[in-house]
C-alpha cells in the first residue's frame, strides 16, 4: 500500500526546497538591468541583442566589451521564469498535501462531504450494517485491528514455559519478552507472539514477535536472543537467522534482532529508538 504520510513528507520537503530556490531567484531577478535577451545565429556565429520596451523587437546588438550584460539578462530572464514555475508547482503541492491529509486522516471526514477516501467508507457505516458487508477497502487502522485480532497458529513447543503475563494478555517465556511485548503495546504497534511463519521451502518457524507496520501493512519480524552465553542456543539461532536470509528476510530490512547475555541486559530505551527508526517513526504512544 502506498505510504501516504511518507508522500506528504516528501512533498513538504520539496516545498521547502522550492521556497529556498525562490528566494535566490528573486535576488537574481532584481538585477538593475532593463530589457530582455535575444540570441541570434549569423553564419555560424552567435550574436546577442538587448530588447528594450521601445517597440524594436530586434533589439540592440551587444558588443563584446559589454558582454556582462548578456550574462545579466540571461540570468534575469531565467530567474523570472523559474519564479513563475515555482509558484505554479507550490500551488499544486499545497493542493496535493491538503487532499492527501484528508485521505490519511479519516477523522477529518465530517459526513457532509463526498467520499474523501474510499478506504473510510466502510468505517463510517453503522456497526449493524457493517456486519452485512464484506468490505473491499478499509482504512489502515481497521486493517491493523483485524490483523491483530485474527487467530493465528502459534508455537506450542514447551508451552508450559509461557508463564509471564503481558499487558496485552499474552503469556510469554521470559521477563525480557514481557518488556518487549509491553513496549509494543504501549507504543501502539500491533504484534503477534510466536506466530507461525511458513518459509519458501515449507518449513514452519516461529519468530518471537511479528510486527505490523500500520502505514505500509507490511509484516516485520523481531527475534530476541536472550541466552547468547549458551553455545547451543547461539548456534541454533545463527542457523535460524541464516535460514531467514535465504528466504528474503534480512536484518535491518524486515527483520529486527536484539541480543542479551550475562552482564549485558536488555536496553529498552535503545530498542524503542530503533523500532521507531525501522517503522519510519510512524508509531504513536497510546
Amino acid at each position: 500500500m502506498i505510504q501516504t504520510k511518507s508522500i506528504i513528507e516528501s512533498l513538504k520537503a520539496r516545498d521547502t526546497e522550492l521556497k529556498q530556490a525562490k528566494k535566490l531567484a528573486r535576488k537574481m531577478a532584481e538585477k538593475p538591468i532593463e530589457g530582455k535577451l535575444r540570441i541570434s545565429h549569423n553564419q555560424g556565429s552567435v550574436q546577442y541583442y538587448k530588447v528594450s520596451n521601445t517597440g524594436n523587437k530586434l533589439g540592440k546588438y551587444i558588443k563584446k566589451k559589454d558582454f556582462k550584460q548578456v550574462y545579466d539578462l540571461a540570468q534575469k530572464d531565467y530567474a523570472q521564469k523559474l519564479t513563475a514555475s515555482i509558484d505554479e508547482e507550490r500551488k499544486i503541492i499545497t493542493d496535493l498535501i491538503k487532499g492527501l491529509e484528508l485521505i490519511s486522516e479519516p477523522n477529518t471526514y465530517n459526513g457532509s462531504m463526498k467520499s474523501i477516501s474510499a478506504n473510510i467508507i466502510y468505517s463510517k457505516l453503522h456497526k449493524d450494517r457493517q456486519k452485512l458487508i464484506s468490505p473491499i477497502l478499509i482504512s489502515d487502522l481497521e486493517y491493523a485491528t483485524i490483523w491483530e485480532q485474527s487467530e493465528y497458529n502459534t508455537n506450542v513447543y514447551k508451552d508450559e514455559e509461557k508463564v509471564y503475563l503481558t499487558k496485552k494478555g499474552d503469556m510469554v517465556r521470559s521477563k525480557s519478552e514481557v518488556m518487549l511485548a509491553n513496549l509494543y503495546y504501549e507504543m501502539g504497534i500491533p504484534y503477534r507472539y510466536e506466530a507461525e511463519l511458513i518459509l519458501k521451502n515449507g518449513k514452519k518457524v516461529y519468530p518471537d514477535f511479528t510486527l505490523l507496520n500500520v502505514d505500509t501493512r507490511q509484516e516485520l519480524y523481531h527475534e530476541h536472543m536472550g541466552l547468547l552465553d549458551d553455545d547451543e542456543y547461539r548456534f541454533h539461532n545463527l542457523r535460524k537467522i541464516d535460514e531467514y536470509r535465504k528466504n528474503g528476510i534480512f536484518n535491518g530490512k524486515n527483520l529486527f534482532i536484539t541480543f542479551e547475555a550475562a552482564g549485558c541486559p536488555l536496553n529498552i530505551k535503545n530498542i524503542e529508538e530503533n523500532i521507531r527508526w525501522i517503522l519510519g517513526c510512524s508509531v504513536d504512544n497510546k
